[in-house]
C-alpha cells in the first residue's frame, strides 16, 4: 500500500515483482500461517516509517471510533496486521490455496441473472472484495472493472484466476475506452463489478454519510446504476472472519438518483465498519 498524498491512493501493491513471483513460489509449499507470523512482525517496522498511512488509519480510529490514543494506535496496528493478511491470502490464491465462504443475501444477484436484466456489484476497499471473483463462478457473464496503475505481476495474476472463474477483466485507465465495455456489460444483461469508494482525484464525486460523517465518494458507479435503473444493483463486501473463511455480505441498492444510490450505500458501509472496523483499508484521510 503507497500513498501519494494526504488524501490520494496510488492502489499500487508494494514489492518488486520478484518478489511477488517468489512469494507465490514460496506459498505452494509453506503454510499460510508462516506468512501471518512474518507480518504480525514486519508491521511493526512498516508503521514507523508509514506516516500518511498510519495517521489516517490512527485518526479513523480516534474520529469516528472514538477510541483513546492507546487504543486507537493499537487498533491501528491489528488494521495494519490484518490488511497484511490480506494481501497474503491474495498471493496464497495465486498459488493455488482455496479458502471457505459465507454469503448472506445473495438472492437478489441470483434473481438479476433469471430475469437476464444484469447486475451492478459495488463494492469498497474494506475487507477482501477480490476474494468473491477467485472462487466464485458466476451463471452469467461477468466483468470486473479494476483500477489498470497496479504492479504487472498482481494484474496478471489477477486476471488469470479471473478468467478461470469467468471473470473479464476490463481495466481503468486514462483513455476511457473502458466506458465502451462497461455500456456492453450493462446493456447486454451481464454482471459490472467494481469499487465505489475511490475516486483517484476526480472532481466528480457525490456526498455521503460514511460512518457518520461526510465524505466524497465517485460519482461514477452511482450515476451507472441511475442510468441502468432495468440492472439489479447491489453492493458486496467481503469480509476476513477467519484464517482460512471469509463473510460476503449482498445487500440491495433501489434508488432513483445517484445520490440517493450514495446514501444507501454509504448506509450499508456503515453497518460492515462497524462490525468490522479492522477491516478498512483506505488509509488516506477519506473523510472531509
Amino acid at each position: 500500500m503507497a500513498v501519494a498524498a494526504d488524501r490520494r491512493w496510488t492502489g499500487r501493491t508494494d514489492g518488486l515483482p520478484w518478489m511477488h513471483r517468489s512469494l507465490i513460489w514460496m506459498l505452494r509449499g509453506v503454510p499460510v500461517c508462516v506468512f501471518y507470523g512474518v507480518v504480525d512482525v514486519v508491521i511493526v517496522f512498516y508503521m514507523l516509517f508509514a506516516r500518511s498511512p498510519f495517521l489516517a488509519s490512527y485518526h479513523y480510529f480516534r474520529q469516528r471510533h472514538g477510541k483513546s490514543v492507546f487504543a486507537a494506535v493499537w487498533n491501528v496496528y491489528l488494521t495494519f496486521r490484518q490488511f497484511g493478511q490480506v494481501v497474503i491470502d491474495r498471493f496464497a490464491v495465486y498459488a493455488g490455496r482455496r479458502f471457505e465462504f459465507l454469503i448472506e443475501g445473495e438472492e437478489a444477484v441470483k434473481q438479476a441473472m433469471e430475469e437476464g436484466c444484469g447486475c451492478l456489484m459495488l463494492s469498497s476497499h474494506v475487507g477482501n472484495y477480490e476474494m468473491a471473483g477467485y472462487f466464485l463462478r458466476p451463471t452469467r457473464r461477468m466483468y470486473a472493472l479494476m483500477f489498470g496503475g497496479e504492479k504487472g505481476t498482481i494484474m496478471e495474476n489477477r486476471r488469470r484466476v479471473f478468467e478461470a472463474n469467468g471473470i473479464s477483466v476490463i481495466t481503468q485507465d486514462d483513455n476511457w475506452a473502458y466506458l465502451h465495455d462497461i455500456n456492453t456489460a450493462l446493456s447486454e444483461g451481464d454482471m459490472l463489478t467494481l469499487f465505489a469508494d475511490r475516486n483517484f482525484g476526480s472532481s466528480k464525486t457525490v456526498t455521503a454519510d460514511v460512518l457518520h460523517a461526510r465524505a466524497k465518494l465517485p460519482r461514477g458507479p452511482f450515476s451507472l446504476a441511475q442510468m441502468y435503473r432495468e440492472a439489479v444493483t447491489v453492493c458486496v463486501f467481503v469480509m476476513k472472519d477467519s484464517p482460512s473463511r471469509y463473510h460476503i455480505f449482498v445487500n440491495r441498492l433501489q434508488a432513483d438518483t445517484a445520490e440517493e444510490y450514495a446514501r444507501e450505500f454509504a448506509t450499508h458501509l456503515t453497518q460492515v465498519m462497524e462490525c468490522y472496523p479492522n477491516q478498512w483499508y483506505n488509509m488516506y484521510e477519506f473523510w472531509e
